[in-house]
């Protein structure tokens, strides 16, 4: 299983913050260095979340994830 996946539908507060990160349009160096994992590893993360959501694009796929309740406040 993945770090930061999906578990028993729950999702880690790693996968939440990087979702509000994503939607406030922060780009994936800046994102890795607040969560302190290689860059390579957001944009797995991403691309898995862009999946899950159905979202062509990065801006989808905040959206998506707002209108879902999927965001940390």
């Amino acid at each position: 299983m993945p770090i930061g996946s999906v578990t028993n539908g729950q999702v880690t507060d790693e996968d939440r913050e990087l979702r509000t990160m994503l939607s406030s349009g922060l780009k994936d160096e800046a994102m890795a260095r607040r969560l302190e994992i290689h860059v390579h590893t957001v944009r797995r993360r991403i691309s898995r979340l862009m999946r899950e959501l159905k979202a062509e694009t990065r801006f989808q796929a905040g959206v998506q994830a707002a209108m879902r309740g999927w965001l940390t406040r």
